[in-house]
């Protein structure tokens, strides 16, 4: 991503992260790469844009055809969040993503033996100790996906949409290549499942005049100043910046224009009681690292639900909270926190109020350095802690 797009560029382009109408958003991008010089450094960005629109133009497309046929939007591609965490179920077609479905989750999803037997994407709940985790089985990932091929746009977009990810390979057709064929599509549409060495998250604010930074990692190459000149470059002279690992400018860039996102993820290697050569895993396991290679049967490992809720679990890193009122027992069914969430973070995400009136808490548990701690807003919340708030 160049750091150096024209002032005319940059002003285009934040009205186009400013416009919610698909047809204007369209038309704002097409505007936007005429005013972009096209040379070797902008050729990627451009790329990456070319295919927004064309996950665009496919999008409003579907829709002017469900208008048609129903006389309003229709129903939506996408699955709405539930549980604790969302886990995009994907891998090429017949490798068992409905068969992980079935043996793990309440889907009434169907197995079939020939391959696009999903054609849409299915959801299921898997209970975990005392969460729920959602599996949403993504239709197969092609060759082709990144440019549109078999709904891919779509697919592409629900994967995004998710917590993390689980790749589905089978161990009798060609695992490694498939897991690469698979990862060269995410990454195509900037779905990234290697940890990256950095993120950044920009919440722009409609009021106030400065930005302000959360540091969660350091700056290579570049000064808080650049970051902040780079963002009024795009006209944006308010916002929370959070910084997560090493950070470049071009890394800045790139989150502004919502292009690549880190989702978690893991590997199934399925069909091992198929084909149990070493040789072969090993190849996976070097060609998926850094990533967690687990190679298992869908059809015969024994206690699945639990294996598959634990590595969820261990992955996102779920934070559990139990609120507790005086005098009674803590609640059985926990608040599900980011990592790293603090006793504000929390108030919020329960009500504004709880924030706004906070006076001081009381926690128990991992997080507290004695039971009936009282606290400030700021204290880090960790798994299994309780908590009473005040107003």
């Amino acid at each position: 991503m160049p750091a150096n797009l024209p002032p005319d560029a940059k002003s285009k382009w934040n009205e186009v992260t400013l416009t919610k109408n698909p047809e204007t958003r369209l038309q704002l991008m097409g505007e936007f790469l005429s005013l972009v010089p096209k040379h070797k450094g902008t050729e990627k960005m451009c790329n990456q844009v070319k295919r927004q629109m064309a996950q665009l133009r496919e999008e409003i497309e579907k829709k002017r055809q469900q208008a048609k046929k129903t006389g309003s939007g229709g129903p939506s591609y996408y699955i709405p969040k539930a549980g604790a965490a969302q886990m995009a179920v994907i891998g090429p077609a017949n490798a068992g993503r409905s068969s992980l479905l079935k043996a793990v989750t309440n889907s009434p999803v169907e197995v079939t033996a020939w391959p696009f037997g999903t054609y849409k994407p299915t959801p299921g709940m898997l209970p975990y100790q005392d969460i729920q985790f959602q599996l949403v089985e993504i239709p197969p990932i092609v060759e082709g996906s990144s440019e549109g091929r078999s709904e891919g746009f779509m697919n592409l977009a629900c994967i995004r949409n998710a917590d993390g990810v689980i790749v589905v390979v089978d161990m009798t057709d060609d695992p490694a290549g498939n897991y690469l064929m698979v990862k060269d599509e995410l990454e195509n549409a900037r779905i990234l499942i290697d940890p990256p060495m950095g993120t950044v998250e920009i919440e722009k604010r409609g009021s106030g005049r400065d930005i302000q930074f959360i540091w969660e990692g350091e700056l290579v190459d570049c000064s808080q100043e650049d970051i902040i000149q780079l963002l009024a470059g795009y006209r944006i002279k308010s916002a929370l910046v959070r910084v997560k690992g090493k950070v470049s400018l071009d890394t800045v860039e790139d989150a502004l224009f919502g292009n690549a996102v880190h989702r978690p993820t893991f590997v199934l290697a399925n069909k091992i009681d198929l084909n149990n050569d070493p040789a072969m895993l090993e190849q996976l396991r070097e060609t998926a690292a850094p990533l967690e290679v687990i190679p298992l049967s869908l059809e015969k490992t024994q206690n699945l639900d639990t294996l598959i809720g634990s590595k969820i679990f261990e992955m996102l890193n779920i934070t559990r909270v139990y609120t507790k009122e005086p005098g009674k027992e803590p609640a059985t069914d926990p608040i599900v926190c980011k990592p790293g969430a603090t006793v504000g973070d929390l108030a919020r995400l329960i009500h504004n109020d709880f924030y706004e009136r906070f006076k001081y808490a009381r926690i128990w548990g991992p997080a507290a350095k004695f039971d009936n701690e009282k606290v400030g807003l700021d204290r880090v919340l960790l798994d299994g802690t309780v908590i009473q708030l005040y107003t």
